[in-house]
């Protein structure tokens, strides 16, 4: 059995699974197996696929019989994947050569150690370098392992604000899964997009995770990627507000942070959402929800909601 399984979930990726896979052929590092999921595509997807797997027989095609949508698919190719190591490749994007080398050697160096991330720049849908998205590590992370318990001890308004444990950057040790369990929706299945980073939230507060100091992946932007749908949909409040949530709630419920701190956490977490969700709903024109949803807020937290909304004015103002 291979060390490392490749996970390559697919759903109308014709246009980037050959570069994908490609990537993966070109690794300095070998003891690797690929496993591509096509949920279902209507394009060519499959097609790629099994010309793929006909040529290189460390390459093994999976074609769902109904569609699973995208959780359900990465969580069917994480029970399928049993080696040691587990790393899931969007077939969309694709890795420097030494992106598994430096990984797994990082991971030998340090038996606490879970998952592994490395820097990462977007490129548009031609491949093509977009400058100034290849952001500087934090120190804390520059090169070396952190849990994410202070993270979180900090509070939600910097927890997410680190270029760190991006969507598919990771190499992992599979028994993390049976410690954890596997990705999972978040509050509501729209926002399942960003269950990989509330995965990786729970793998960091039992293991270090270690981030390499250098541009190892390429994410690609494109007019159907997740960023650009997200932005399209204007979900992006609600993916914050319910990952932040999500987090601190294990968090809590594993014991990790004292439930008076998750209380106050979860509190200010509501109330930055309503603030959002507040002004959100002026500009549609839905006043009426609008002053309704404020009048809840600042029944519940006054102090809170209006020092969010001070600031706010204190900001337009310049002061």
């Amino acid at each position: 059995m291979p060390r490392v399984n490749i996970f390559i979930p697919c759903y109308n990726a014709e246009c980037y699974l050959q570069t994908a896979v490609e990537s993966v052929l070109q690794q300095t590092y070998e003891d690797w197996s690929i496993l591509i999921i096509d949920d279902c595509s209507n394009d060519r997807t499959a097609v790629v696929a099994r010309n793929l797997a006909s040529k290189d027989n460390r390459i093994r095609l999976i074609e769902n019989e109904v569609n699973l949508g995208m959780l359900g698919n990465w969580n069917k190719g994480v029970s399928l994947c049993t080696s040691e190591l587990f790393v899931k490749l969007d077939a969309d994007d694709y890795w420097h050569p030494q992106f598994l080398e430096r990984s797994v050697a990082a991971l030998d160096s340090d038996p606490e150690v879970g998952l592994i991330f490395t820097r990462y720049i977007n490129i548009d849908e031609n491949g093509n370098l977009l400058p100034g998205t290849d952001p500087e590590l934090p120190a804390f992370a520059n090169d070396r392992a952190f849990s994410c318990l202070p993270l979180v001890s900090a509070g939600p308004d910097t927890m997410l604000s680190y270029p760190v444990m991006r969507q598919g950057l990771s190499v992992m040790r599979s028994v993390i899964f049976q410690k954890i369990g596997a990705y999972r929706y978040l509050e509501t299945e729209k926002t399942q997009a960003a269950t990989d980073t509330e995965f990786y939230f729970r793998v960091g507060g039992h293991y270090k995770i270690h981030c390499i100091n250098q541009v190892l992946y390429y994410y690609r932007v494109h007019a159907q990627s997740i960023s650009a749908t997200d932005k399209q949909s204007k979900l992006q409040d609600e993916k914050i507000y319910e990952t932040k949530k999500s987090i601190v709630t294990y968090y809590k419920d594993a014991g990790l942070i004292e439930k008076h701190k998750a209380r106050n956490f979860l509190d200010r977490i509501e109330t930055q959402y309503n603030f959002r969700k507040v002004a959100q709903l002026k500009q549609e024109g839905r006043v009426g929800a609008s002053v309704t949803l404020m009048a809840k807020s600042l029944s519940k937290n006054p102090g809170l909601f209006l020092s969010f909304y001070l600031r706010r004015l204190s900001e337009k103002l310049h002061l």
